[in-house]
């Protein structure tokens, strides 16, 4: 049975067209081929500066005009996130960008490689991504009908906050917007509150006080003005943000061999610049939202930097290995967990008990 959101999604793909487009005649060697693509947040750059032209001119012009794609961001479309890797799923859309621990909580593997406190930079989290990619893959087509083209990620995430602090452990009592099942469970472990809010509804709810304080990438903050309501930053990385480029598999299959190699082998390259561009945002990021003359991005803001301190780093390890592991180990169950240790725990010499 369809939910209300997933109805609503559907009344909002016919209003704009995201019904399947079949592949037609032959030109240049592929299939003339038009599909719709729903990308990732629509006001911050993985989106405006590496999926827009890749899908915009990129893909037309090395299929030498044989692919052409319409492409809307999800926010776009007033979709909040969470919905998406379901109605791709479901085939209600074709193919979308979607950050993975959105879902964590009804399906846990999609966090597996990002759960809060297991890497600190995105060098570490592109090998995390890469011994996890063959079994994941298998998993999504197996257990949701996804075909998996490449992963994506945002910069650190870190602390936001409306009031001041001097080490993550004051967040104890505040109210934090967390996305995902491990930030939840580490905002809970150090004693806060954490709240599920859609990223375009966190500036407002800071703005009122219906949160003190907030997690996401350091320049998507920025970019979306939280410094305009939060005045103090922790750059501490949380976790990185990991999404996904999914196809609904049952429509994947009904492309040409030809258009599929095609859209494998440059997703994966989009895949690769995606992971570039994150590579530097982090200390973008922090350097505008706390006015250093480094930020090229636009009028810096004035937060106030919160030192990282020992007993930061500390907490966040003791949160992965009393609240964050355990807690993905239940939800995920035994196979998952067995997967786990034999790909990321073994990379990281790390195991999970079930």
């Amino acid at each position: 049975m369809l939910t209300r959101p997933v109805l609503a999604a559907l009344a909002v793909a016919a209003v704009i067209g995201l019904a399947p487009a079949p592949a037609t005649a032959q030109t240049q060697g592929l299939p003339a081929t038009t599909f719709n693509v729903v990308g990732s947040i629509g006001n911050l750059s993985m989106y405006l500066n590496r999926e827009v032209p890749f899908w915009n001119e990129t893909v037309p012009k090395e299929s030498a005009g044989a692919i052409k794609v319409q492409l809307k961001s999800f926010t776009e479309l007033g979709l909040k996130g969470p919905e998406i890797f379901r109605l791709v799923s479901a085939g209600t859309l074709q193919f979308a960008t979607t950050v993975l621990n959105y879902n964590s909580g009804e399906v846990p593997m999609n966090e597996a490689a990002d759960l809060v406190g297991l890497v600190g930079s995105v060098e570490e989290l592109r090998k995390a991504v890469e011994v996890l990619r063959p079994s994941y893959a298998k998993f999504l087509e197996e257990k949701h009908g996804l075909k998996l083209l490449g992963f994506g990620t945002y910069q650190a995430q870190v602390i936001y906050c409306r009031d001041a602090f001097t080490n993550v452990a004051d967040l104890k009592g505040r109210k934090v917007r967390a996305s995902g099942a491990s930030q939840q469970t580490f905002v809970s472990h150090i004693g806060g509150s954490p709240i599920t809010i859609a990223f375009a509804e966190v500036q407002p709810a800071l703005a009122s006080g219906v949160i003190d304080c907030a997690i996401t990438g350091a320049l998507s903050g920025y970019r979306s003005k939280w410094h305009e309501s939060a005045k103090f930053i922790s750059p501490m990385p949380i976790n990185f943000g990991l999404a996904a480029h999914l196809a609904n598999l049952a429509w994947w299959k009904t492309l040409d061999p030809k258009v599929q190699a095609f859209l494998e082998t440059h997703v994966r390259k989009l895949e690769d610049s995606i992971f570039e561009q994150a590579r530097t945002e982090t200390q973008t990021g922090i350097d505008c939202n706390t006015g250093s003359a480094a930020c090229k991005e636009g009028q810096p803001a004035a937060m106030k930097l919160v030192a990282v301190t020992p007993a930061d780093e500390a907490l966040r390890k003791d949160a992965l290995v009393k609240a964050i592991m355990p807690g993905f180990a239940q939800r995920c169950g035994a196979d998952c967990v067995a997967n786990w240790n034999a790909t990321i725990g073994k990379s990281l010499d790390l195991k999970m008990g079930q």
